[in-house]
């Protein structure tokens, strides 16, 4: 019931062109990822697809990576349902089958009250396992306050750790924090775009799906051992692919794609009803990464936070 800090990558599912899991590209992308030294993986997000999945390609996909992983790092499955009863037996399954936590969201459109409260007592109380709170309102609808948060690690001790999302992240971090003290930890996400920022407010890490998780590892590496300059030097650098990466709408089209280019997936497919990349993206992505100059394939053999 460890407060979680470092870089968690979230997975993107791959798929073939006919929208069929892709399990030998999952397989080869959990590899890599695991190779970069990050400090866990989180399947079955929002940039993992998982509204698209059945229940049963989900097994698939957590049991899929737990069995790569082999206990190399930590596993953390995204578990949020419509249902409380749902959830709980969601989250109960992750924990089966091996997880380190899950990360849960509130139910779409169910805004903080005792009815939320109680959602996530039920949760807390069926399993033995962190729970991660995901706060994104632009997914369900439901604007949790840094009160409300606050309110709901306290009637919640199995929340341990806030992944937080709803902007403005860095001072919603900030303010967060000051109510909850050292009970819980916080975590971006947003494909690191506001990494640097939020860790001036007093984030401990992200959790997010970006193509090269190893830029957000370096980062967080460098502003951990207290060398903010080169946390800044490194962020700076790649901030034009986080901003491109991150534009709601086709920004996981374009992870896809990079990710694809990488050799990491062997399709760009995002499951239908999903967002397409039309020309003139490709050939912003392609000239962002020129201009980067960044290795597009990835290699397995060099040092975690070297690989570019």
């Amino acid at each position: 019931m460890q407060p979680l800090s470092g870089v968690y990558n979230i997975l993107t599912t791959p798929f073939l062109p006919d929208g069929a899991l892709d399990t030998v590209s999952l397989r080869r992308l959990t590899e890599a990822v695991v190779a970069t030294g990050v400090d866990g993986i989180t399947v079955l997000g929002v940039a993992g697809e998982a509204q698209k999945l059945s229940t049963a390609e989900r097994d698939h996909v957590v049991s899929t990576v737990l069995e790569v992983v082999d206990g190399h790092t930590a596993v953390f499955v995204g578990a949020s349902q419509e249902a409380t009863d749902t959830t709980v037996a969601t989250a109960a399954g992750a924990e089966r089958a091996g997880a380190a936590g899950v990360m849960i969201a509130p139910p779409t459109f169910l805004q903080p009250g005792p009815a939320l409260t109680e959602h996530f007592k039920r949760i807390g109380e069926a399993i033995s396992i962190p729970i991660i709170l995901q706060d994104y309102p632009p997914v369900n609808g439901v604007i949790m306050s840094p009160q409300a948060m606050a309110e709901l690690v306290t009637a919640v001790p199995a929340i341990t750790t806030i992944k937080l999302e709803g902007t403005p992240t860095p001072q919603r971090t900030a303010q967060t924090l000051a109510l909850t003290g050292d009970r819980v930890t916080v975590l971006g996400g947003l494909g690191g775009m506001y990494l640097l920022d939020e860790l001036r407010r007093g984030a401990s890490g992200t959790m997010t799906g970006f193509a090269y998780p190893e830029v957000l590892l370096e980062v967080w590496l460098a502003w951990r051992a207290g060398d903010r300059r080169a946390a800044a030097d490194t962020y700076a650098r790649f901030l034009p692919l986080l901003v491109l990466e991150g534009q709601p709408g086709v920004g996981l089209a374009i992870r896809k794609e990079i990710l694809r280019r990488r050799g990491l997936i062997d399709h760009s497919v995002v499951r239908h009803p999903g967002s397409q990349i039309d020309k003139g993206l490709l050939e912003d992505l392609e000239e962002t990464l020129l201009m980067l100059d960044v290795r597009q394939r990835f290699d397995s053999q060099s040092p975690a936070g070297r690989l570019l």
